[in-house]
């Protein structure tokens, strides 16, 4: 059974009062769910809860569930439910950039991160730090927000800033204040969410790409010339389907910056595809 089908990449999840639902509201939403869930379950018996959290002793027990369950163990806070809202907002938009299945190993690099790094540093020595709650998870979508439209304003009470200006306060303020309490493993983790989203991000756009392993022997060149294959003329031309493409990231980036935003290309592209469509239209 395919979840993510291709065709339905870029299309909502479902729609709730004629407007659509994007699976970052869904995770959103489950992250709130989780915080009831696990107040109660402190309420009843905190010890329910261990099994869930991760560490690298609770990994070697045996435990292999935990570095992806640590996620649904989320204590009441206030700062995890705006956490919440910045995951539902910023996380949809970059859901309907990417596409589904791209949003989707998103979130599992950032979920698997954590544990990968607490994993590493109790291979060093000190094996204290455990992990639990999806707090990293939602200020790394975040971050990755801020990778993608680095010049989106965000409007906070009267102040309205570029996103990366507030992704940058944000990122300064917690590494001040893990300096401040030795905390060196949250200093680490924020490090890896930090380069996980914008590198993930910078992949996606093409700007980074990841050193290939060949298990095999390159093939000699062979000297024989392969006769080149006539295309079908039914066949649509590699350049019209870029032109396609093109014009869907500019009617994004419209959606989050304005008009004002784009360049002189960009507005021709955008007027030559109007002029299609109405051509067809006649």
């Amino acid at each position: 059974m395919d979840w993510f089908p291709e065709s339905k990449d870029h299309l909502p999840l479902t729609w709730w009062k004629q407007k659509p639902v994007y699976l970052a509201a869904v995770i959103a939403l489950g992250g709130v769910a989780s915080m009831v869930l696990t107040t109660l379950i402190m309420a009843v018996n905190p010890d329910w809860l261990v099994p869930l959290t991760f560490s690298l002793d609770h990994l070697l027990r045996g435990w292999v569930w935990t570095p992806l369950t640590y996620i649904l163990v989320n204590p009441p806070d206030l700062w995890f439910l705006l956490t919440s809202y910045l995951l539902y907002t910023f996380g949809e938009a970059i859901e309907r950039h990417l596409g589904r299945r791209s949003f989707v190993k998103l979130i599992l690099a950032l979920v698997l991160v954590t544990p990968l790094l607490l994993s590493l540093i109790g291979l060093a020595g000190p094996r204290k730090w455990s992990a639990l709650g999806m707090g990293e998870l939602e200020f790394g979508v975040f971050l990755a927000f801020a990778a993608l439209y680095p010049t989106a304003r965000v409007s906070i009470i009267i102040l309205t800033l570029e996103v990366w200006m507030l992704a940058t306060a944000f990122v300064v303020i917690s590494a001040l204040m893990s300096l401040a309490s030795h905390d060196w493993a949250g200093l680490f983790i924020l490090a890896g969410q930090v380069g996980t989203a914008v590198g993930y991000i910078r992949y996606e756009q093409g700007n980074l790409r990841l050193p290939s392993l060949r298990l095999w022997p390159k093939k000699a060149k062979s000297n024989v010339v392969p006769f080149p294959r006539q295309e079908s003329a039914t066949k649509p031309a590699p350049a019209a389907k870029e032109k396609v493409l093109d014009v869907d990231a500019i009617l994004d980036k419209i959606s989050h910056q304005g008009m004002a935003s784009l360049t002189p290309q960009e507005k021709q592209a955008l007027e030559k595809a109007s002029e299609r469509l109405g051509k067809k239209g006649r």
